[in-house]
């Protein structure tokens, strides 16, 4: 069984430093910025694939709309 873990997810919306938390098993750079893209309200692209694995397109698609150095931090247990 997958345990649910706890992140601090940091991020810049046009030079304005949000922080939330976000629970999932596991979270890597990719995760960080789709979260942040979902929580600063500027979504993602229409029919473009937003994964692990076009992350480019992702951090791309986040910085044209002003969201910038995400971070995250995984919260003790």
């Amino acid at each position: 069984m997958t345990r649910t873990r706890y992140f601090q997810i940091t991020y810049c919306l046009n030079d304005e430093r949000h922080t939330f938390v976000q629970s999932d098993t596991h979270m890597h750079p990719a995760d960080a910025w789709y979260y942040a893209c979902l929580h600063s309200g500027i979504g993602l692209s229409y029919g473009q694939n937003h994964d692990q694995q076009n992350d480019a397109a992702l951090r791309r698609h986040a910085q044209a709309k002003g969201l910038t150095d995400v971070s995250w931090v995984k919260l003790p247990d």
